[in-house]
């Protein structure tokens, strides 16, 4: 026979169990959400890597430019000097200015992708911890809502023994 204090016992187990299982949803809900703040960081993280890959491709273009009106200026100071400009002095000249504009055209798309890589990298590591949050949310959602309904359905077993 099951008496009123088995009866309140066994509601109040019922009531510790749903306290329980709401807050194992809050922490799943918590968990969620850490999971989509991981995932906005590393979506802008990307954003940041594709925006310093462009501005170093237009950074490049610039220096290629200005190294051409380089060469142009050089041309005009060795005519204006009267030094033939097919002397090989002169093409060394301007040569070493076309050089030296590549080279910095080269360099400055060497270090944005340097620095978009460093973004890409973030951004990987932001996905590998979205990754683990929703893993472990998941699991503890699981366990949680297994050993609270298991221990309300051992407990009751016991009262009503």
């Amino acid at each position: 026979m099951c008496s009123i204090y088995d009866a309140v016992q066994a509601a109040a187990n019922l009531v510790v169990a749903a306290v329980e299982i709401k807050e194992i949803q809050t922490q799943k809900a918590e968990s969620e959400y850490q999971t989509e703040l991981y995932t906005k960081q590393a979506k802008k993280a990307e954003k940041d890597a594709t925006y310093v890959r462009q501005e170093g491709i237009e950074e490049a273009r610039r220096k290629r430019l200005q190294s051409i009106l380089n060469m142009g200026e050089e041309k005009t100071s060795l005519a204006a000097g009267n030094i033939g400009l097919s002397s090989q002095m002169a093409i060394n000249i301007v040569d070493d200015e076309k050089l030296n504009g590549e080279l910095d055209a080269l360099t400055t798309l060497k270090d944005s992708e340097r620095e978009a890589q460093q973004y890409m990298d973030r951004a990987e590591q932001y996905y590998e911890k979205a990754g683990l949050a929703s893993f472990r949310s998941n699991n503890r959602y699981a366990n949680g809502l297994f050993s609270t309904s298991f221990g309300v359905f051992s407990k009751n077993n016991n009262l009503i023994r």
